[in-house]
């Protein structure tokens, strides 16, 4: 390498290693650029390196490392739109088209900065290279809607692998499909919430049926829901246990949480409609996992909070079953 004749590369130097690497961008090698960074990159990981070794990935292909690198600093590329661009050029480069729309779709809504061209312009762009993977790679497209078309013949872990791949698909084929197993009873109920949030995610603005846990169709515009954790019925039980819990039971906040936040993917996209008195559930939580703690809250709603340990011990029942 002639370019390193009258310089010494001193180990774990990072400075050393960036001037190394641009010096061999300049020289047109991009492998021994590539190597360079990622020394660096191993000393001090900050935002400026990212990107160029995101960039370096990009020229050189190696489309997986690129998307890792990317989502190590995700908020960071959201920050600007120049940034953005690159974030969702990854994406594309590694087909995952309903990432890079969602992204946008988000963006556009809160957009407040005169940037809104430049959104839809870039909005096209991912149009445009999803048109071109549906024309050449419509051999791979197909395999993966087969699998998806079959979905109710797995398990439910071999659902949440199959339904996955469907993040490769062009939005208007995964909308499509997605309508269908959503009306599935055979797919796994956290299967079809899974493929809802996605649609609310795409901002989708059509009705679209969905078959819930009670076994009854019913009917939501994904644009107007959130996730299962935005609901109102999440936030104000959550606070409560906050409250009570976290100086005189930390850890039993965190295992109740990390059950509540399962129970409300069951329970999505409905839960504010059956959870009427969010604090009874909270301590109908407290209860299941400590009685002696829920001793010190009077209920004198005793009907109510027997109704409400009936439906959780259900979803209980109803996950227990899922792992079998």
């Amino acid at each position: 390498m002639l370019f390193l004749s009258n310089k010494i590369p001193f180990p774990k130097n990072y400075e050393r290693y960036i001037e190394m690497g641009q010096e061999a961008l300049q020289l047109g090698n991009k492998e021994a650029a590539l190597s360079y960074f990622e020394k660096a990159y191993a000393i001090k990981q900050d935002f400026p390196l990212n990107l160029v070794l995101a960039n370096t990935y990009l020229d050189t292909e190696n489309y997986e490392k690129a998307l890792y690198v990317v989502s190590e600093m995700r908020e960071s590329y959201f920050e600007y739109l120049d940034y953005l661009e690159i974030y969702i050029h990854v994406l594309t480069k590694n087909q995952l088209f309903l990432q890079a729309h969602s992204i946008i779709n988000e963006r556009i809504l809160m957009e407040q900065s005169g940037e809104m061209r430049k959104l839809i312009s870039l909005k096209k762009k991912v149009k445009h290279v999803e048109l071109k993977y549906q024309q050449f790679e419509s051999v791979k497209i197909s395999e993966v809607k087969k699998e998806l078309n079959q979905l109710n013949l797995y398990d439910y872990y071999e659902q949440l692998s199959v339904i996955k791949k469907s993040l490769n698909l062009p939005q208007d084929d995964f909308i499509r499909l997605g309508k269908n197993l959503l009306l599935d009873g055979r797919v796994h109920i956290l299967v079809r919430s899974w493929i809802l949030e996605e649609l609310v995610k795409l901002h989708v603005k059509e009705e679209v049926k969905f078959l819930w846990r009670d076994d009854q169709t019913y009917t939501v515009i994904p644009a107007t829901v959130g996730t299962p954790l935005d609901c109102a019925a999440y936030q104000r039980i959550l606070l409560f246990l906050e409250k009570e819990l976290i100086n005189v039971a930390p850890i039993l906040l965190v295992d109740i949480t990390e059950e509540i936040r399962l129970h409300f993917t069951l329970l999505y996209p409905l839960a504010d409609q059956i959870i009427k008195n969010p604090r009874l559930w909270a301590i109908s939580y407290i209860i299941s996992y400590n009685q002696s703690m829920g001793q010190k809250y009077h209920i004198e709603e005793k009907e109510e909070i027997k109704k409400i340990q009936k439906i959780q011990h259900e979803i209980r029942l109803d996950l227990e079953t899922m792992v079998q």
